[in-house]
């Protein structure tokens, strides 16, 4: 009885937070209902990591709009801050702070309104202009702390005036001045940033078309007693062109993610924050970047603002500005429409509408006549030339096969799994207890899945700056050299981890069958490790105890599109793993992965239902340098497709692993020092060909 009573209150307070709007929850209940609930944002850090103001905040760029056209160190710095954090506050830029004021105030006036008043311009179910909080798009959709009024104020013949309050009596008056004066900043701002690029000055507006919109949002945040709970909104990049946004003159809120750091924005009075969004990063061929922002909620103090998204006229067709797109600087991205819809769809799934649109290396593979720039591999000085040894090499054999099953009975078989990781790094497992048809089925729902259309495929799209996802390599630089892969990344372990919007449903058994073949992998993993521990004479869990309460596993499954040029283009640059043991599962007929042993590039070979099992950075720390990490890369067939599956064995996330204390004496001192390893630091080493 009482588990129903619970049940039936939850489902009260769910339907109440899809009716009621948050300022009346907010006033109502006790604790927040559980639609509003964010879950670890484990995308973008934790909600509560970070403070509102964080050290970095002043770094946050100021610029004076009035010297852009006098000052071409203003203008390097507008382009500086649209570069890398994608946004600025904005001074001098013409709006006296008494108009401002005005703004603020009917902002203010409308939401002291009572709920009445307020829900006669309230937004239809299925619509989001008019007044209202979020729009529910899914049961399991988590809710943001927040209302607001949302109206179109460009072109005027497209306003719905049924939404424009009444009251206060000079709201519409107040916002079709604003909306006038911040339409010239922002033709002034684009034609700045086209000549900051050397282009013609109308280059980005000539994109906008004839009818311009302009959409307003005007955003209540109610006090929370638990701001560590909720945010005001979810972390998302704007659909805009460009964002102008009126802060609250007294509480702080918003946050921009700067290299993988949350950095709170500074109240500067009479500043505007203005942010790049994805349609000004797409014509910019992805020099400007479209930033990731969200919205903390503070436990005391209502908060207020106001943002315009200015951008090209309703479903316009907008690209790279052609002047940006060269041999250098190949297109990042195709020709887009466009619409509030699809960014509403991708906004609530907490991820970026533009990185649907982003070109996998399969369709340019397809697509292209030539090989883009970015895929061409330097001459690889540090680690020989692309074409100096075949993918099979004259001393193939010489890589070691390990029977896995006689680990524990055969002393000269340990013995030589011992020497192959000593010398090698990395051996083919044999008689590994996974059965030859269930390798086959893991083998399917890769081919399954990438033999998908690529709008089902782009359902899963990682993030621009997250791993995890369908997409290709996360792009640090603009002189960073591309792999020729696309790859679905995946957290398999722990389980309370997995982001499972990103594993596909279909093919339908693709969740069944990962699961179970990560229990099998994580068997062999702590079977391995066991062993490897007992090759040096050390207690067979002193690995395994490095590894912490929860271990993590992450899957890659890769997909080497042919390449016409495979001499000019690597699968995977050179690199070595950050794992503690990678596991991989080869393609049963296309070879293409290089170990580098003794300074040559030997070929591994396909040997039948084996797993090629490497040792990663971590186990190289732990066995104090005993056990070795291998350089490895991946070639590219010229005529036949390649794919493979990689699984990621390490201990938990960001653990101190180091040395093992037995392998430590005068004769062999301690080679490395305890070190905490993140995702993050191992793949930007990684893209920079660092080991």
């Amino acid at each position: 009885m009482a588990e129903s009573q619970a049940t039936s209150a939850t489902a009260v307070e769910n339907h109440d937070s899809q009716t009621k709007q948050v300022q009346e929850i907010a006033a109502d209940y006790n604790h927040p209902p559980e639609r509003y609930i964010r879950k670890q944002d484990e995308e973008y850090g934790n909600v509560s990591n970070t403070p509102v103001s964080s050290p970095m905040s002043e770094v946050v760029p100021v610029i004076d709009i009035s010297l852009l056209t006098s000052s071409l160190s203003e203008l390097h710095k507008l382009k500086s801050s649209v570069s890398s954090w994608g946004c600025f506050q904005a001074i001098n830029h013409g709006i006296e702070g008494s108009f401002l004021e005005k703004v603020g105030e009917i902002s203010k006036l409308f939401f002291r309104f009572s709920g009445e008043e307020k829900k006669k311009y309230l937004r239809a179910e299925d619509n989001i202009e008019g007044y209202g909080n979020d729009m529910v798009l899914s049961e399991n959709q988590t809710l943001d702390w927040n209302d607001r009024l949302y109206l179109n104020v460009l072109p005027k013949q497209q306003r719905r005036l049924q939404f424009w309050p009444q009251n206060p009596s000079n709201f519409r008056e107040v916002v079709d001045e604003y909306v006038s004066k911040i339409e010239l900043i922002n033709e002034f701002l684009l034609k700045a940033l086209a000549r900051s690029l050397n282009l013609e000055e109308n280059s980005f507006l000539d994109q906008y078309g004839t009818s311009a919109t302009m959409e307003a949002r005007f955003n209540y945040y109610p006090p929370c007693p638990w701001p560590d709970k909720v945010f005001g909104v979810k972390p998302h990049a704007d659909i805009s062109a460009l964002t102008f946004l009126l802060q609250d003159k007294e509480v702080e809120g918003l946050q921009v993610l700067k290299d993988g750091q949350w950095v709170g924005v500074p109240i500067l009075p009479d500043a505007l924050t203005i942010n790049v969004g994805d349609q000004l990063e797409i014509m910019s061929n992805g020099i400007f970047k479209s930033p990731m922002h969200r919205v903390l909620i503070n436990s005391k103090d209502a908060r207020m603002t106001v943002a315009l998204f200015c951008m090209p006229q309703t479903e316009r067709d907008i690209g790279p500005v052609d002047g940006l797109v060269t041999d250098e600087t190949p297109r990042l991205y195709k020709n887009v429409t466009f619409t509030v819809d699809s960014f509403f769809k991708y906004y609530q799934k907490g991820r970026r509408a533009i990185d649907s649109q982003t070109k996998q290396v399969q369709e340019i593979a397809a697509d292209y006549n030539h090989l883009p720039k970015r895929y061409i591999r330097k001459q690889d000085e540090e680690y020989g030339s692309l074409n100096n040894t075949g993918v099979s090499s004259p001393i193939t054999e010489h890589i070691p096969i390990i029977d896995i099953s006689i680990l524990t009975s055969s002393p000269s078989e340990l013995d030589k799994l011992k020497s192959a990781v000593s010398s090698w790094g990395c051996f083919q497992a044999i008689n590994h207890g996974i059965e030859s048809w269930f390798l086959e089925k893991v083998r399917e729902i890769s081919k399954l899945f990438f033999g998908l259309s690529m709008e089902e495929k782009k359902k899963y799209m990682r993030a621009k700056n997250d791993l995890e996802g369908y997409g290709n390599d996360m792009v640090l630089s603009h002189n960073q050299t591309l792999d020729w892969t696309d790859r679905l990344y995946l957290t398999v372990l722990p389980k309370h981890q997995q982001k499972l919007q990103f594993w596909p449903q279909n093919p339908s058994h693709f969740r069944e069958v990962l699961d179970e073949y990560s229990c099998k992998i994580d068997s062999i993993n702590k079977l391995v490790l066991k062993a490897l521990a007992r090759s040096l004479d050390l207690e067979e869990n002193c690995f395994l105890n490095q590894y912490g309460t929860n271990s993590t596993m992450n899957a890659r499954f890769n997909y080497y599109p042919p390449c016409q040029w495979p001499e000019k283009v690597l699968g995977v640059k050179p690199h070595a793993d950050g794992s503690a043991i990678t596991v991989l599962l080869q393609d049963k007929e296309v070879e293409g992965l290089q170990i580098l042993k003794d300074d040559e590039w030997v070929g591994v070979p396909i040997a039948h239902d084996a797993l090629t099992i490497n040792i990663g950075d971590q186990l190289e720390i732990m066995s104090n340098g005993v056990f070795k990490s291998p350089v490895h890369r991946v070639f590219v067939n010229s005529k036949s497709e390649r794919m493979t599956l990689a699984m990621f064995c390490m201990p938990q996330t960001e653990k101190d692993i180091g040395v093992v204390d037995e392998l430590v004496t005068c004769e062999k001192p301690k080679l490395y020092k305890n070190v905490t390893f993140t995702a993050d630091f191992f793949f930007k080493n990684y893209q920079q060909e660092r080991y």
